[in-house]
């Protein structure tokens, strides 16, 4: 038993190496500077397009290490629209009344390597936010979340 104890260790030790988490950025190491271009909103809420800049912004200075700059240095410009926002009652009553809402926004957006002058990523993401009685707050939640996942989506690059 005492022989095979060193090889055990070393496998355990070995298997705690591999299973690592890292929040670091899979992006290309020239990728240091983004430009992200006012989003389009292509819903029939008004507002969405320059909430959703916003937000995108927010969620790329807190969740990268990407420096948001003017189109003209930019490694990556990122470009997207809303193209999606459904508001529907989500929690009711007994009588029927609606308690919750669940407002989902949607994004549909390309990513170009500058540097390389390709499409980097292109796609859709969404997400959802539940509110009861500010829709206003609900939007807000529902596009920091969406944000947050573009951001997620486009460092790992899934």
């Amino acid at each position: 038993m005492k022989r095979y104890c060193p090889f055990f260790i070393f496998i355990i030790l070995l298997f705690l190496h591999c299973c690592g988490y890292s929040t670091r950025s899979l992006l290309p190491g020239y990728i240091n500077k983004i430009h992200i271009r006012l989003f389009e909103n292509n819903t029939i809420k008004p507002g969405l397009d320059e909430l959703a800049t916003e937000q995108v912004i927010n969620a790329f200075q807190n969740g990268s290490n990407l420096k948001i700059t003017d189109e003209a240095r930019a490694d990556l410009l990122l470009e997207g629209r809303v193209s999606k926002f459904n508001k529907e009652p989500y929690t009711y009553t007994a009588n029927q009344d609606v308690i919750e809402y669940k407002i989902t926004i949607g994004f549909t957006v390309r990513c170009v390597d500058r540097v390389k002058n390709s499409v980097f990523w292109e796609g859709t993401v969404s997400d959802w936010a539940l509110y009861s009685t500010e829709e206003d707050a609900g939007i807000k939640k529902a596009m920091k979340k969406v944000a947050e996942r573009l951001v997620t989506t486009i460092l790992t690059n899934w």
